[in-house]
């Protein structure tokens, strides 16, 4: 929390699995050592997560379906809830899909994220993705009809990835947990620091870090918005 208030970001997006077993004890914890964070903060729902849990940390979550969406800075932002209960692997569906379609088409006017819990594509190793968004296809397809979307934003793979899809650039960032082996196709927890990564818009540009918790700041290439 001190190194993201020293960013001074706008805001802080948490793309879920903010508690590992869904206990009151776990959010009355996460609450005491988010007090400080001095930005405003999102919440996507993760699979580990009890969504009342999660309400009393984030009151402004609404009920399930927990879509959301806000604006700042001339850009529009949009909060899926891609959980299933009792499941691992993330899911959309229908009312979901409508639900984003809905909202990409009243906003067509301005730059778009999305930010989700599960990764709507392959990160290439086997045992993540086999528990990813299911229905990943169909938003991507719809994703392609709203050249709009300038990001997508996720968790849920605790590791970093960053690859361009059409227009959009999709993001995941270190793990404010244990980090995950980018090679074995088994699990495997590797010894890397937690990090998060700082995402700058709005000059036409794309600029983005990864900050580790043993102070290392990773640049990563700009690209156009």
């Amino acid at each position: 929390v001190p190194r993201i208030n020293a960013l001074h970001p706008d805001f802080v997006v948490a793309t879920g699995d903010l508690s590992g077993d869904g206990t009151a004890a776990s959010y009355a914890h996460l609450r005491e050592l988010l007090q400080p964070l001095g930005a405003p903060l999102h919440v996507c729902p993760g699979n580990h997560d009890d969504p009342e849990g999660l309400r009393a940390l984030a009151p402004a979550l609404p009920p399930a379906p927990r879509h959301q969406a806000f604006e700042a800075g001339g850009h529009r932002f949009l909060l899926l809830d891609s959980t299933q209960p009792g499941e691992e692997a993330g899911r959309l569906g229908e009312a979901g899909l409508a639900w984003l379609a809905g909202a990409l088409g009243r906003s067509s006017n301005l730059p778009t994220w999305l930010f989700l819990h599960h990764q709507p594509m392959p990160v290439y190793v086997r045992w993540i993705d086999r528990i990813g968004l299911l229905d990943g296809a169909p938003l991507l397809d719809l994703l392609a009809r709203h050249p709009q979307v300038r990001g997508v934003g996720y968790g849920h793979v605790h590791l970093p990835r960053r690859w361009r899809y059409g227009p959009s650039l999709f993001l995941s960032a270190p793990a404010l947990a244990f980090q995950v082996s980018p090679l074995s196709q088994e699990p495997e927890i590797t010894l890397d620091p937690p990090g998060f990564r700082l995402v700058e818009v709005g000059d036409g540009t794309i600029r983005d870090w990864r900050h580790y918790l043993d102070g290392r700041v990773v640049p990563e290439p700009v690209l156009p918005a």
